[in-house]
């Protein structure tokens, strides 16, 4: 996995110097909301909380574009142990790469969007709790957006946008590792709502 997201990143860099009318590099800080998490010991919570990365976005034509994104989110999951509940500590990370269609609509300033994406996602829970151990997990991922830039000017934009991500994993996710440790499955999505800067250059 980690072979494909070297690749990504160095796809990437070659289209900047290739075939590049505008690169857009920028960052980004939300909120994600985790739907709840359905194990085989019942159902635990998720916590919502903030994401942020960043994105280098290349256009390939007019309006269209190819783009690397970076999202992470620092939550905790709410375990059930010992009829006691503990929150555990939990990061999700996706490292993507898809297509960004602008929609033209006769103004320069705002451009409404929607991307599709496809790469890797890292669950990695941080802590160990009675039968589940502190471990990490990849997953092929799909991610679908929505949103608008607004263009300040010729080198300076406001992007705002909601994405939904879906690891690939029909079964769920798991969690947990090692020994006689317990793993568990845990399908979720993940929604979050996002405002950013970027800068813009190129022709």
């Amino acid at each position: 996995m980690k072979r494909v997201l070297l690749l990504l990143i160095l796809g990437g860099l070659f289209l900047t110097e290739t075939v590049a009318q505008q690169i857009e590099i920028g960052g980004f800080y939300g909120y994600t909301l985790n739907t709840r998490a359905r194990t085989y010991y019942g159902d635990y919570t998720l916590y919502n909380n903030p994401n942020y990365g960043g994105h280098l976005s290349v256009e390939l034509m007019s309006d269209m574009f190819v783009e690397l994104t970076y999202n992470r989110s620092d939550t905790q999951i709410k375990y059930y142990w010992n009829n006691a509940y503990e929150p555990l500590d939990m990061s999700s990370e996706y490292f993507q790469v898809g297509g960004l269609q602008q929609i033209n609509t006769g103004s320069d300033a705002l451009k409404p969007f929607g991307s599709f994406s496809i790469g890797a996602t890292r669950f990695n829970l941080q802590e160990s709790y009675g039968e589940v151990n502190a471990a990490d997990k990849w997953y092929m991922s799909i991610a679908l957006a929505g949103g608008a830039k607004i263009l300040l000017g010729e080198k300076l934009g406001i992007r705002l946008q909601a994405r939904m991500g879906l690891p690939m994993s029909f079964s769920g996710l798991w969690l947990g590792t090692g020994g006689s440790g317990a793993s568990f499955y845990v399908p979720v999505a993940q929604f979050d709502f996002t405002a950013g800067v970027f800068l813009r250059f190129g022709s």
